[in-house]
């Protein structure tokens, strides 16, 4: 089995992932680690509905973000929890070295992906660094880079979807959300990533309107339950 794209969980029911991803048959692994091996923390669902952002322009890439929503809530364990999400607007913590995962390709010139699960650090990078070397690309305030100049240390094809994670206190923020970029650890290039505190807003009305929609269907059905006619003792029932 080899990983098509990454996402990171950031509800009981939501997956956030990038919109270029999204397909109309989705499945979601979760607690996953060694793709070759079955370890016993896995979890797989049918993704029940998909939601990229409504701005998702696959064209310039801009607003490449979406969300999975899995077809029932899943439990946390020490293999399965969630991220936090950054305040609407955080500013983007240029500088600090954060953590990127996938079971992506280790170089551009590979066939496949990894079996286990990789992780690597890089740094964010002023868009305007980023724009400096990427004149060919549209660098929106929704996207930002990380990575080294000298390349090497890099995202790649099947990195797509997943986390840019950055250490705040004892937290784990989804900061970024695994884009784009060109080439894999190419001299002079950065992987590029959505920014998610632009999302914040969008993926908690999302979550919200999901679950007040949920309530509301369930709320139905109780109704629905406590008025329905009862038999008479000796009715028979209609055929």
């Amino acid at each position: 089995m080899e990983a098509f794209c990454g996402g990171v969980v950031v509800g009981p029911r939501w997956v956030l992932t990038a919109a270029h991803c999204v397909r109309k048959r989705l499945y979601a692994r979760l607690a996953e680690h060694d793709l070759s091996v079955r370890e016993g923390t896995e979890i797989e669902f049918r993704v029940s509905e998909t939601i990229s952002h409504p701005l998702y322009d696959s064209t310039t890439v801009d607003n490449d973000i979406a969300l999975l929503r899995l077809p029932q809530p899943v439990d946390y364990t020490p293999y399965l929890s969630p991220v936090c999400l950054p305040n609407q607007g955080e500013p983007l913590p240029v500088g600090q070295i954060c953590t990127i995962i996938g079971w992506g390709k280790e170089r551009h010139t590979h066939l496949f992906g990894t079996d286990v699960l990789h992780q690597a650090e890089v740094p964010i990078i002023p868009n305007a660094s980023c724009r400096a070397v990427y004149r060919d690309y549209y660098i929106t305030p929704n996207m930002f880079c990380a990575g080294y100049r000298g390349g090497r240390v890099d995202s790649c094809a099947g990195d797509s979807g997943g986390p840019l994670l950055c250490r705040q206190g004892h937290a784990w923020h989804v900061v970024g959300i695994t884009s784009f970029g060109e080439g894999c650890g190419r001299l002079g290039k950065y992987g590029i990533y959505a920014r998610v505190s632009n999302y914040r807003t969008w993926i908690r009305d999302v979550m919200n309107a999901h679950a007040q929609s949920a309530t509301s269907e369930q709320e139905a059905r109780n109704t629905a339950d406590a008025w329905r006619p009862r038999r008479r003792a000796g009715e028979r029932r209609g055929i």
